[in-house]
């Protein structure tokens, strides 16, 4: 092929393509001007109400009475950075988690513990700019802890054993009646064809008697007592306290494992 007759091909290509974006092109339609004067709420994801309302000429904060605001410690994970929470008043029920404006790990330059709460508002704010001075914040995993107080799967009751050991079987029991089977023991699981006696603390706490008279570095039967847990904030020293009542050596937390 030669080369003319090459680009007078490339040439009616392009023309029909040309033609084709033009065919079926019409007139512009006029558009609707009838626009409704109120449309319709769509509540799938509802707006909160805001915590204040804030006057960004005077700095006033008008604080919505049905909110309440407090400030406190995140705990979704182990540097418990400040956060803010809010709640609805009528139900108790916490809508959000914001950065405590008051903690170094949350904001920097972080407001002085002197400020009144009213500052804390203002860090959210428009107002002469606070809001991208002192806006507390919280990361990914922070946040999640709204998901994770609310998580329908969460435990609030004492649970107890109704099928064999692993095969996932439970039944919420009252507190009453925790303390009671923890502490006295008995054959507390005869209701599923058990007929084991399992010891309580009442019987493991014996400060006499060692565990094993060949090996007597194991202690008294009261280290039979093992207390292990994850984390515990606001409860490890309550736990050592108990520990160190009952007589045993073993107790454990987050570090050691």
């Amino acid at each position: 092929m030669k080369r003319r007759t090459f680009l007078k091909m490339l040439g009616g290509i392009g023309a029909l393509s040309f033609t084709g974006l033009t065919i079926g092109c019409s007139k512009k339609e006029p558009v609707d001007s009838n626009v409704p004067d109120e449309f319709p709420e769509f509540s799938q994801f509802p707006g909160q109400k805001p915590e204040a309302k804030i006057d960004l000429e005077t700095g006033t904060v008008e604080v919505e009475p049905s909110i309440l605001m407090r400030h406190s410690a995140c705990l979704g994970c182990y540097s418990s950075c400040g956060n803010r929470v809010k709640i609805d008043k009528n139900t108790g029920k916490i809508l959000r988690v914001y950065g405590n404006p008051y903690n170094p790990n949350s904001a920097e330059p972080h407001l002085s513990f002197e400020e009144p709460l009213t500052e804390s508002y203002l860090a959210f704010s428009g107002y002469k700019d606070k809001g991208s001075i002192h806006r507390g914040a919280l990361c990914a995993r922070g946040n999640a802890t709204l998901e994770s107080h609310n998580d329908p799967m969460r435990i609030l009751v004492p649970l107890k054993r109704t099928g064999s050991r692993g095969e996932g079987k439970w039944k919420p029991i009252t507190w009453d009646e925790a303390v009671e089977e923890t502490v006295e023991g008995g054959k507390i699981f005869k209701d599923i064809g058990e007929d084991i006696v399992i010891d309580g603390f009442r019987t493991v706490r014996d400060l006499d008697n060692p565990i094993d008279p060949k090996a007597p570095e194991f202690g008294s039967k009261a280290n039979q007592l093992v207390f292990f847990g994850g984390r515990g904030d606001g409860r490890t020293s309550f736990a050592g306290r108990f520990t160190n009542s009952f007589g045993t050596v073993n107790n454990f937390g987050h570090g050691y494992s």
